[in-house]
């Protein structure tokens, strides 16, 4: 029994022994890394370096004539289908617009309403424009007769006769509706028309409108302009307002002559 122990021992002894340095040399075989090849590097201007030079311009010039070929490529094709079927028709841009819609307004005078202005929704009191893009809105009305002349200057103030307070008046309930308010108001001539302005701003949706409403008497008429835009691009509108209010003309009736008759 002391001989087997013995020899089991020694048999145990023998194999660690073997096994320690196999472990060993796997682990540090582990840690090395692999050599890596960097690219070779020469002297700027020397012999190797121009070949290393020609070659990567001789690679360069390859790959551009694949694209030029690959493009040349692709417009025969395209060319080839619209000889197979010329009746195809080009596919619409995405931005574009119904022949409608692009249709040019028209302002009561007869002329073309300014550029990016749009027929809007029909109301039989007043002419609606779709404006700065469908963004913002304009509208032509008459407000009412007008009663007498235009006055500017002193307390009594009036367009058409009629005071420019009750105007004012008639902005400011309407800016209580709509969830806004009067900010300033005043006259100036546009053209050779007397024109009283009230500008207002209110909110909608979280976004700050500016609101501009023109008033000026034309042919024993009280007209407005008014316009809701953003407020970026209030200055460019008002620019375009002004050019509607110049265009409202007194229409001219052609001049009737009584016939005689002989006896």
């Amino acid at each position: 029994m002391v001989i087997r122990a013995i020899a089991l021992s020694l048999a145990l002894l023998i194999g660690v022994g073997a096994i320690v340095p196999l472990a060993t040399e796997s682990v540090e075989a582990g840690k090395r890394k692999t050599k890596r090849y960097k690219k070779k590097h020469y002297k700027k201007y020397s012999k190797a370096w121009w070949r290393q030079y020609r070659a990567n311009q001789r690679r360069k010039k390859a790959a551009q004539a694949r694209r030029r070929a690959l493009r040349l490529r692709q417009l025969r094709l395209a060319r080839l289908r619209k000889l197979q079927n010329p009746k195809a028709k080009p596919a619409a841009a995405p931005n574009a617009k119904p022949a409608e819609t692009q249709a040019a307004a028209m302002l009561p005078s007869g002329q073309a309403a300014p550029e990016g202005w749009r027929p809007g929704q029909l109301s039989g009191s007043e002419i609606q424009f779709s404006v700065d893009g469908g963004r913002g809105t304009a509208a032509i009305s008459v407000v009412g007769p007008a009663t007498g002349e235009t006055v500017d200057s002193g307390r009594n103030r009036t367009v058409g006769g009629v005071p420019t307070s009750a105007l004012r008046r008639e902005v400011i309930n309407r800016m209580i509706r709509e969830n806004g308010w009067v900010v300033n108001d005043y006259q100036k001539e546009v053209g050779d028309k007397k024109v009283y302005v009230v500008v207002a701003q209110s909110q909608a949706g979280g976004r700050l409108n500016s609101r501009m409403f023109y008033f000026t008497e034309v042919a024993g008429r009280i007209y407005s302009v008014s316009t809701n835009t953003g407020v970026d691009s209030a200055d460019r509108i008002a620019e375009e307002s002004e050019k509607v209010i110049n265009s409202l003309q007194p229409r001219v009736r052609p001049t009737q002559q009584a016939s005689t008759r002989e006896d």
